[in-house]
């Protein structure tokens, strides 16, 4: 057994462009802050437009697959800036979102074919109240089983 071998890049049709859905979770709140989104992605770059409980948002970013790594800035209309950073996996994509270094959170977002990823966390939400329930480590090597 090889061990630290290295973790093979997610496919490409991890990062479909289209409708994804997702949540990120703030310490001054109990529930997860679902998101609605609808991305471009293709040679390197994220762009789209969605929205959650805060107001309507749009992004611009980057991602790698070979390092299976993205960015990108959430700018809320006429508000704040939020940076994401995030791993892409078989299960959308995860990580921590930042605003200015004074507030941060994990955040998971995932293509809307995923529907059993919506329906786990939806599930999750109604029967504890709560974001009780999250996939883990976002930055470490391999996806979690679901």
């Amino acid at each position: 057994m090889i061990e630290n071998a290295p973790t093979p890049p997610p496919p490409s049709n991890c990062l479909p462009s289209g409708e994804w859905t997702g949540f990120y979770v703030e310490n001054h709140r109990k529930e997860r802050s679902w998101m609605h989104l609808y991305l471009q992605i293709g040679g390197g770059q994220i762009d789209g437009e969605g929205t959650d409980y805060v107001g309507p948002w749009s992004i611009q970013g980057h991602y790698d697959l070979s390092r299976s790594q993205c960015d990108w800035i959430k700018t809320y209309l006429g508000k704040h800036q939020v940076q994401y950073r995030g791993q892409i996996t078989e299960s959308g994509i995860q990580g921590i979102w930042n605003i200015r270094g004074r507030n941060q959170g994990p955040f998971h977002i995932w293509p809307q074919s995923r529907s059993e990823l919506t329906k786990m966390f939806l599930a999750d939400d109604l029967e504890n109240g709560g974001a009780t329930q999250l996939l883990g480590n976002p930055f470490r090597k391999k996806d979690t089983e679901l």
